[in-house]
């Protein structure tokens, strides 16, 4: 059965809790590596009404897969420019297809699943098209024509979405290339102890976040992942934390936002911060004090706060959720039409840098997050 804790976000100042420790205590990999295992049939099902979810975030999550099939490229991988309104002004294959693809798996959808089912066939089909083109040393390739900030980007994008893969399949032609992406995530860390546009470069908190999701994500399909380089990794949050390390900015010396917060929150939640920590608790609040709001559109802050407040639990997580689960539903296009089951990028933060699909995914990953993976803070999920 599903079991949960309900957990409330005290004062930061509430004597009762216990100083939390100075450092990162990195999760152990057992529980790591159960993560994913939401997704599957019946635990999904449970999942979702454990956490909140409703037919009609399901309802949209399922129009929201049904507009990426369309839009599926005859070779089999997706485009962030078209063939939809409202793309990117860049193109970028590799990466719109991993966003694509992490969509599908995060309900669930392989290319081991139903064969009858259609998005087995669609997933099947946009693997066979990836793998093709990842490099012999595991690196997602970026077109050239794009700015020179994609390359890590779209390399910790791809690496999210084959450690996923492989954890959900075993398949061992994505396990050897999720090993050989995550190598050159661990290769190309900055001595700064991030990442950014380039190896070995200098660092920023957004694209650290990403190739931390990366890490994690092949942590949960059970790769290893040196502890050096999750060391380094903290050593760049700390730096780029503020306000005693409640609130995080894009690079050390920087104005804090809320989108890094979140980001960098979630960060300090995969790697081992305590739920009852002060700086989490006070940093959880903050988020909830800038719910989603349709006149002031970020679905970028929107997706790392739903994943940090869904990892919080109890209160904070149903006041965020009563907001994010009638808000994103309300918004997606349900008529009948081509853009049927996308969301408009018009007047989000990112919309005109990633587009249509862009906006899109990062809606239905908020929309999947009751199963896509297990609240952190509860050891006893599913039995």
């Amino acid at each position: 059965r599903v079991t949960a804790r309900s957990f409330a976000l005290p004062d930061p100042g509430d004597g009762s809790r216990r100083p939390a420790a100075s450092h990162s205590t990195f999760r152990r990999s057992g529980a790591i590596e159960q993560s994913l295992s939401g997704r599957k049939e019946g635990a999904k099902e449970r999942l979702l009404r454990e956490f909140g979810g409703t037919a009609v975030t399901e309802a949209a999550v399922g129009l929201g897969l049904e507009w990426l099939a369309r839009n599926q490229l005859e070779n089999g991988l997706w485009s962030l420019t078209g063939p939809y309104r409202d793309g990117s002004p860049g193109e970028n294959e590799a990466a719109a297809s991993a966003m694509a693809l992490l969509a599908f798996q995060g309900a669930g959808h392989t290319h081991h699943g139903d064969p009858g089912d259609p998005f087995t066939r669609v997933v099947g089909k946009g693997w066979s098209a990836v793998r093709k083109r990842i490099e012999p040393d595991g690196v997602f390739p970026t077109e050239t024509s794009l700015s020179f900030n994609h390359q890590l980007y779209t390399h910790a994008l791809g690496t999210i979405a084959l450690c996923e893969l492989y954890g959900m399949t075993r398949d061992q032609r994505y396990g050897r290339l999720a090993k050989q992406a995550v190598k050159y995530c661990v290769a190309a860390q900055s001595p700064q102890g991030g990442w950014r546009y380039r190896p070995r470069g200098d660092s920023d908190m957004s694209v650290t976040g990403w190739v931390i999701m990366a890490l994690q994500s092949a942590r949960m399909a059970g790769l290893t992942v040196p502890q050096k380089t999750l060391a380094g990794a903290t050593a760049f949050l700390e730096a780029a934390a503020t306000q005693g390390r409640r609130r995080y900015s894009y690079q050390p010396g920087v104005v804090a936002t809320p989108s890094m917060t979140a980001e960098a929150l979630l960060c300090r939640q995969y790697f081992g911060w305590q739920h009852d920590d002060p700086r989490l608790i006070d940093g959880a609040n903050y988020l909830l004090s800038q719910l989603p709001d349709w006149n002031s559109r970020d679905v970028y802050y929107w997706y790392y706060a739903t994943q940090v407040c869904h990892h919080m639990g109890g209160k904070p997580w149903q006041k965020w959720n009563r907001v994010m689960r009638q808000l994103l539903p309300a918004k997606q296009i349900a008529t009948s039409g081509r853009e049927r089951g996308s969301w408009d990028p018009d007047g989000d933060a990112w919309g005109p840098h990633g587009g249509r699909l862009f906006v899109t995914c990062l809606s239905v990953y908020m929309l999947e997050v009751y199963y896509r993976h297990l609240p952190i803070y509860q050891s006893e999920l599913l039995r």
